[in-house]
């Protein structure tokens, strides 16, 4: 039990033992005013006056110290049944040996509201009902009647003793949903009725524990939904939201105790096996794949947006294999989750990403491409950042030539996405120490052209697509892949040749050490209309002594960083 759950449990336990004292004391007064005992009076003469209230006063102090150093929210125990039964036979002994004293008859709400604080209000209700029954049963007997003033009587103290059951279970019954209610907000996806992901981890961090002393495997299994964008923005998120509900049903359904299952992710699930190894828990997992995408397909049955085909990607962890701590495993399983979906090679890539954002807006698209970038940047050590500066002298040559915000944002994008098409060239090449060969430098030109066509079927890309194709055409008509010349080549294409070349010139490249910014500045005018628009030529080298410190600055933590 977490510690602000423990703590709750006490303070409740607290508030049942406070009510269940009064009660018993109130107990206690009442059968004292019979004998009138006075505050001071010899327990001796008590005890020879009436020896089991004595000894009824001598188990009420033995239950308050037990339920005082054990106080706790657990099932009701054996004590608390035994009290009920012990205060409700002597309420009606009590009734008995007191034939026609009236306010004993009040004792039988001491039981029903024991009953009610320690079981709830239902019980405490049966208990009144039943003192009541019993308290007419008994005047009947006693009397051989039931006068006018005895029913009423009983009616009414019966019913009082019902009431009080009612609200002081109701109260304590309204305190223990609450807790529920914290535990599951706490614990649960409201959308899926899972795990989350933060009680997906304290979960698992137990199982390892049992897990470690029994010397038993635990495998934990993640699914990620292919694409999920897709269903978002073509399906709409309500949909998108529904297939989730539909999978949250499924495991609930599917994986029974001792498993369990979590939502990891925004598409993400996770599902641990204590107890299975990794040949086990692939095949639960394997049939609950199969059963997932049976179910999310037989729910978009009915939607003629939704036809693509739903599918799932698998990762795995295991302990001892891959290691006895929660984060590790689950990191693992997300490893071994991305090597799975990236490893089906660049078509699938390329189509799960396209699928993806074919139907975004530009702004809203842009995000998943970035991860494509990402996989340039892990082959291609020079790329690394280099989308990020040429982004950054690109605007600031736009600031200065006050193009509008939209011509802007189709050269933020262009220029970040510049050199997509490099993730179709081998390492090797781009890595390579040293100038290309003929065949080399062939393959590295075409970047270009690969890039434009990863993004070219992309409706809301197409103004970046001639920004992309042309950045390495040179304004004398010598460059590629169209030999373009003059403005002939877009604006923007021209305004990234520029900022590119400088990237290029600043930064050490495999073969070469950088050029000093003064020394970068004095070879972009001398290639001025040869390779660069003459008439941008000045006005870049003014907008880019603006940022180039603030751009060296970036560059120079990050390497602080990459050798830390």
């Amino acid at each position: 039990m977490r510690e602000w759950e423990e703590k709750r449990a006490e303070d409740l336990a607290e508030y049942i033992l406070i009510t269940q004292i009064v009660s018993l004391l109130l107990f206690s007064m009442i059968i004292a005013s019979f004998f009138n005992l006075k505050l001071g009076s010899n327990l001796k003469d008590i005890y020879k006056l009436y020896p089991f209230h004595a000894l009824f006063l001598l188990y009420i102090f033995v239950y308050i110290l037990n339920r005082f150093f054990s106080r706790n929210a657990l099932p009701p125990k054996i004590d608390e049944i035994l009290l009920v039964v012990i205060t409700l036979s002597l309420t009606f002994g009590f009734l008995w040996y007191s034939k026609d004293f009236f306010a004993a008859k009040i004792l039988i709400i001491i039981p029903a509201i024991i009953a009610a604080t320690a079981f709830g209000k239902y019980a405490g209700i049966g208990v009144a009902v039943i003192s009541g029954a019993l308290l007419f049963f008994f005047d009947y007997g006693m009397l051989h009647a039931l006068p006018d003033i005895v029913f009423q009587t009983d009616l009414i103290v019966g019913s009082v003793a019902a009431f009080s059951a009612w609200i002081m279970g109701g109260l304590m019954e309204i305190e223990k949903n609450t807790q529920r209610e914290l535990i599951k907000l706490a614990d649960y996806d409201h959308l899926t009725g899972l795990y989350n992901h933060r009680y997906l981890q304290e979960k698992l961090a137990l199982s390892l524990q049992k897990a470690v002393s029994e010397k038993a495997p635990v495998s934990v299994i993640m699914f990620d939904i292919e694409q999920f964008r897709y269903y978002n923005a073509v399906c709409g998120y309500q949909k998108g939201d529904d297939i989730l509900t539909v999978i949250g049903k499924t495991l609930l359904a599917k994986v029974e105790e001792p498993f369990f299952a979590a939502r990891f992710g925004s598409d993400e699930f996770a599902v641990v096996f204590p107890g299975l190894d990794k040949d086990d828990a692939l095949k639960n997992a394997a049939e609950l794949d199969r059963e997932i995408r049976a179910r999310v397909m037989e729910f978009l049955s009915g939607s003629e947006k939704c036809s693509k085909p739903f599918t799932i990607s698998t990762g795995f962890a295991g302990y001892p294999g891959d290691g006895d701590e929660a984060l590790p495993l689950i990191r693992t399983a997300e490893n071994d989750l991305f090597r799975t979906k990236y490893s089906r090679g660049k078509p699938y890539l390329y189509q799960s990403v396209l699928s993806e954002i074919s139907t975004l807006k530009i702004k809203d698209a842009f995000p998943t491409l970035q991860t494509l970038v990402t996989l340039i940047n892990t082959k291609d050590k020079y790329t690394f950042g280099h989308s990020e500066r040429v982004m950054s002298y690109s605007l600031a040559l736009a600031e200065k030539l006050k193009l509008s915000e939209e011509e802007k944002d189709f050269l933020r994008y262009g220029a970040y996405l510049h050199d997509i098409g490099k993730i179709e060239i081998e390492t090797s090449i781009l890595n390579k120490e040293g100038s290309l060969d003929k065949d080399e430098w062939t393959i590295m030109k075409n970047h270009a052209v690969y890039g434009t066509g990863i993004i070219q079927p992309l409706a809301a890309f197409k103004e970046i697509v001639p920004v992309v194709r042309f950045h390495h055409e040179n304004y004398d008509g010598s460059g590629y892949p169209d030999g373009l010349r003059g403005e002939e080549i877009p604006l923007l294409a021209r305004i990234l040749r520029i900022a590119d070349s400088f990237d290029a010139m600043t930064t050490d490249r495999p073969y070469r050490k950088a050029l000093s910014f003064s020394e970068a500045c004095r070879e972009i005018e001398r290639c001025a209309g040869r390779f660069y628009d003459p008439s941008l030529v000045p006005v870049f080298l003014e907008a880019v002594e603006d940022v180039f410190e603030a751009v060296k600055d970036v560059k120079e933590r990050k390497q602080v960083t990459d050798l830390e």
